[in-house]
């Protein structure tokens, strides 16, 4: 079940790391700022359109630039706002300020929708005055189906001899900051052109003109725009309209998918590869279990600890107290308390008895202190108390580790410590893939295919594997855990004359966390109360909250709950806290623009 929540957590996290650029590709909706120092005094651009659909522009502005500012800068939208499947990518091929090659960075923005251009210097701002931009740039879509743009012009001219069979269709003035006080733009078309029409204000307030209707060569002209106000063309054509590469999915997609469907179905096939090989690394690790028939004895030599671990390649939670209870019941120690928080653990074993145990209870009786007779340990809530309880537990840990590779029931698993290698840097990868800074989000998919899939390489005891002699252990330890944990054998085990055993496969119980199953099995035979064991100290007629359901709330759980209170004034002494800051960057505005697309710019 543990495993099912993790996967489904990944998953869920995988997903939001993947969509999470088509998730918050809507979100920015605030309006663009308007430079109100800088004037854009005049605006000459041209463009070239090929047959095949290809624009070329080449676009000078001259724009007397307010003091302070360190450029221009130029965005371009991806989306074609003619065919949502398509693209408007652009490839800028000159920069250049006041004739001189200029200094331009380039960088996307809103998770991949603007591609920008970034004229200037971030460390230098410009002369103020009047200052000559000329970007030339090429991008496709230059001619679109005839249906296309079709809306409320206020300026036409000319007439279409016979259907159109394509057009052209761009605000040939961009979405600029700034006021532009003349504009004109040539167009050359890749044929005669037919309707030609214009408009650079909704309400037709603002005028434009168009001379060369009817030919391949236009002039687009209009005056005093106000910031913010593209002025949008289009032309019919006989030109067929070209074939556009386009892909499945909408602009939004682009930073999850990219631009390329071959490379997209690369990355799904890659992600299933991966999912496959992560769950290929798990399932060879996993051992196979063998028969567990029901014992009605603990393998010989174990402590509760081992039995333990070698059924479950872990100590579990309860390995230290399930000991201590046990060198109880073998007489080296002797639990004494005061009340449900303080207990006093005293040695009353001799040197001679500690020697003849098993090494992992030997370890912690040597870690306590209490290996000789009259050697006391105090749990009483103490700072000091909880740091040795904490190493105490990682020494049994350690001493259940070492036993079994002293023995040989158990070997490293040099494939599952190589997979978990690879699983935890995979996870990383995947979440440097779906940051989205170098590629695509969907980079990160294989990645987290890979690490969801083969998640249970950072199970316990992937990294372990156990021997044929380990094999053997394991089905005993198992088989006794039946007797305790299950009803199975409850007819065939003498409890009531067999009270000595039963009592002294309780550290057993509590190591494998069925001690009230245990104690319940005990009722069900015989219709009584479990005994209370002589080392367990609990006065007469209180047994019953020795086998209180719920991890026993009030006996053996009060001397974990001793243990567990010492442990955690130990870490809570030894906490701290942390801050962090964070910074910012260069941004600029943007908005909306006109229906042709083209994008726009302003200063910066």
């Amino acid at each position: 079940m543990r495993r099912i929540i993790w996967t489904t957590v990944l998953c869920a996290l995988s997903a939001i790391g993947l969509l999470w650029p088509a998730i918050f590709a809507h979100l920015d909706s605030s309006a663009g700022d308007v430079d109100r120092q800088s004037v854009i005094t005049d605006y000459t651009a041209h463009y070239r359109v090929d047959a095949d659909g290809r624009m070329y522009a080449s676009e000078q502005l001259t724009i007397d630039m307010a003091a302070g500012k360190h450029g221009i800068f130029r965005f371009f939208p991806i989306a074609d706002r003619t065919d949502p499947h398509a693209r408007t990518i652009p490839t800028v091929t000159k920069v250049t300020v006041d004739g001189q090659p200029g200094e331009v960075g380039y960088e996307w923005r809103n998770n991949g929708a603007f591609y920008v251009a970034r004229i200037g210097n971030p460390n230098v701002t410009v002369a103020p005055g009047p200052h000559v931009y000329v970007i030339d740039y090429n991008i496709n879509g230059g001619l679109v189906p005839p249906s296309a743009g079709e809306g409320q012009f206020i300026t036409r001219a000319g007439t279409n001899a016979s259907a159109p069979a394509s057009a052209f269709y761009y605000d040939v003035v961009g979405f600029w900051a700034q006021p532009i006080v003349h504009a004109t733009t040539t167009i050359d078309l890749p044929g005669p052109s037919g309707q030609v029409a214009c408009v650079a204000s909704a309400s037709g307030e603002i005028p434009c003109t168009i001379d060369g209707a009817g030919t391949a060569h236009l002039t687009v002209a209009a005056a005093n725009l106000p910031a913010q106000n593209p002025v949008t063309v289009r032309a019919d054509l006989s030109v067929p309209a070209p074939p556009r590469a386009t892909v499945g999915w909408t602009v939004e997609f682009d930073y999850v998918l990219g631009h390329s469907v071959p490379m997209t179905v690369l990355v799904a096939v890659l992600t299933l590869l991966a999912a496959g090989a992560g769950l290929w690394l798990f399932r060879m690790q996993r051992e196979i279990p063998p028969g567990t028939p029901v014992l009605y004895v603990p393998p010989q030599g174990l402590g509760p600890a081992q039995t333990r671990y070698i059924a479950d390649e872990t100590e579990g939670d309860d390995a230290m107290v399930a000991t201590l209870l046990s060198l109880a019941d073998r007489k080296l120690i002797r639990l004494d308390r005061s009340d449900s928080r303080h207990w006093t653990v005293t040695g009353i074993g001799t040197p001679e008895q500690w020697a003849a145990i098993d090494p992992v209870g030997r370890a912690l009786g040597t870690a306590l202190g209490v290996t000789t007779p009259g050697a006391a340990f105090a749990v009483d809530g103490a700072v000091s108390t909880g740091q040795t309880l904490i190493r105490a537990r990682k020494t049994v840990a350690n001493a259940c580790r070492s036993w079994s590779e002293d023995t040989g029931v158990m070997q490293t698993s040099w494939s599952g410590l190589i997979g978990r290698v690879l699983l935890l840097l995979s996870a990383v990868a995947a979440v440097i893939g779906f940051v989205g800074f170098l590629a695509p989000t969907m980079w990160g998919a294989p990645f987290a295919a890979f690490t969801i899939c083969g998640f249970g390489l950072l199970a316990t005891g992937a990294t372990t594997r156990r021997t044929p002699a380990g094999r053997e252990l394991w089905s005993r330890a198992a088989g006794f855990r039946r007797l305790l944990a299950t009803p199975s054998s409850e007819d065939r085990f003498d409890y009531a004359a067999r009270q000595d055993l039963y009592i002294a496969y309780i550290p057993y119980a509590v190591a494998f966390g069925v001690a009230d199953k245990w104690a319940a099995k005990y009722r069900a035979a015989t219709n009584t109360e479990p005994p209370v064991p002589w080392w367990y100290p609990v006065p007469v007629g209180q047994s019953a909250g020795l086998y209180s359901a719920g991890n026993f709330s009030d006996g053996l759980a009060s001397f974990n709950s001793a243990v567990s209170s010492s442990i955690s004034a130990y870490t809570a002494s030894q906490s701290s806290s942390s801050s962090s800051s964070g910074g910012g960057g260069w941004s600029s505005g943007g908005g909306s623009w006109g229906g042709g697309g083209g994008g726009g710019g302003g200063t910066w």
